[in-house]
């Protein structure tokens, strides 16, 4: 399979440098598209680098949207039908690309709606019944394989949300026009999900993500956004929004700002207010 791959930057560090040389030699070429709010030319030209890549400037912070569309526009202009999507905090361990690569065209191979293949990763929990699905509703970005010219049929990603819900969005979306996605689940790439916070109710473990004000206008704007277009996604996401909304009051810090960005967000989403949030 000839492949590209499309790694977003944020703000990127050393650590970034090392997961992107775990994958850089197996593909054809990675576009490290960096969408940071200001240049580091130190880890630029180490990321610059490592083999296959090339870096791209998204010259500020456009959102993570317009970051993988990018992606998908420069591997179709190089005639690539498959791209693979990267967050900067993902990484494969020795030998499970080549084999995840083989798997996935296997699957693309097998349906012509294929345009979408995911892999497991460190994160799923063994336990949960979404993750550990191979016939997927939703797959995250990273660490997926996309049909390139079938992903910008369907529009690409929604570059008005910015950030989060961009590949749940795009998922249902291209559900509608009957495109599948499909889960590896025998191979495990490594995910990041940061550091969260643990508590207890009722006897009961729990944690929360810990998200600054800023991501919570993101996720509440933009989950009532897929709740509006998207009706089958109405009762799991209030119950998300709640139990996020919960856990918020419950164990985090900053909570008061917090709230007051979560209502922020869920109105402008109710006035049809998108984009990058100006504070």
């Amino acid at each position: 399979m000839k492949l590209a791959c499309c790694v977003v930057l944020y703000n990127p560090d050393d650590s970034v440098v090392r997961n992107i040389a775990t994958y850089s030699k197996d593909v054809d070429v990675v576009f490290a598209v960096d969408n940071s709010d200001a240049g580091n030319e130190d880890i630029t030209n180490k990321i610059m680098a490592l083999e296959n890549v090339e870096v791209i400037s998204m010259n500020g912070n456009m959102g993570i949207a317009a970051a993988l569309n990018k992606g998908l526009n420069e591997a179709s202009k190089r005639g690539f039908k498959y791209l693979l999507t990267m967050d900067q905090d993902s990484y494969f361990d020795g030998g499970t690309l080549p084999r995840y690569i083989e798997k996935a065209q296997d699957v693309f191979e097998s349906d012509e709606k294929i345009i979408q293949v995911g892999i497991h990763n460190s994160g799923d929990k063994e336990d949960d019944p979404v993750t550990n699905k191979e016939d997927a509703d939703w797959l995250i970005t990273s660490g997926s394989i996309m049909d390139v010219e079938a992903s910008l049929e369907v529009g690409g990603f929604l570059e008005k949300l910015f950030i989060d819900e961009v590949d749940r969005e795009f998922n249902y979306r291209a559900a509608r026009e009957g495109y599948k996605f499909r889960r590896v689940l025998d191979l495990t790439m490594q995910h990041n999900l940061g550091a969260p916070i643990k508590g207890k109710i009722l006897g009961r473990s729990f944690e929360a993500m810990g998200h600054s004000k800023i991501r919570k206008y993101y996720i509440f704007r933009n989950c009532t956004y897929v709740m509006q277009n998207y009706p089958q996604t109405r009762k799991a996401y209030r119950y998300f929004l709640f139990t996020q909304f919960v856990k918020t009051i419950l164990v985090e810090d900053d909570k008061w700002n917090k709230i007051k960005f979560m209502r922020r967000g869920k109105a402008d989403a109710r006035k049809g207010k998108f984009g990058k949030l100006e504070i």
